[in-house]
């Protein structure tokens, strides 16, 4: 079942038998778990090892390019949060970047201005998460 701009849900049973009946759902099934445990992994080493910025960057990269635009739609103390700082924290960061330019920020809608700049302003682990995501699922889009 595909549903295009919109969530849909699937009775567990119904899940299982198509499981049970494809072997290429399977395999799609499991390069997913293989993303999301690296994703987890990749996201639990970047908050010991970087800085706001780079994270608050990465955050951003991820999600327009699972958005596939540059309109995105948080609010600071879901990306707190998603980060594990305090608000103030992620309100900081994000003036930081929107007065270099790299995104504009107004009440829980963020707009990527400077892409270049705003991937140079991320860590090494935006990248790594996009190659796992090619590797595995196919397309950024799709994790």
């Amino acid at each position: 079942m595909q549903v295009a701009g919109r969530a849909s849900a699937l009775d567990v049973e119904h899940f299982r038998a198509f499981a049970a009946q494809s072997e290429t759902f399977r395999a799609k099934l499991a390069r997913h778990e293989q993303f999301i445990l690296a994703q987890a992994q990749q996201s639990a080493a970047c908050n010991a090892a970087h800085t706001l910025e780079a994270r608050l960057s990465r955050w951003l990269l991820r999600c327009r390019d699972l958005l596939g635009s540059e309109d995105i739609s948080l609010t600071q103390e879901f990306l707190a949060q998603m980060l594990g700082v305090r608000r103030t924290s992620v309100s900081l960061v994000a003036h930081t970047l929107q007065q270099a330019g790299l995104i504009r920020y107004r009440r829980g809608h963020i707009r990527v201005l400077d892409l270049e700049g705003l991937q140079e302003s991320a860590c090494e682990c935006y990248q790594t998460l996009k190659s796992q995501s090619e590797r595995l699922l196919g397309s950024p889009a799709q994790a």
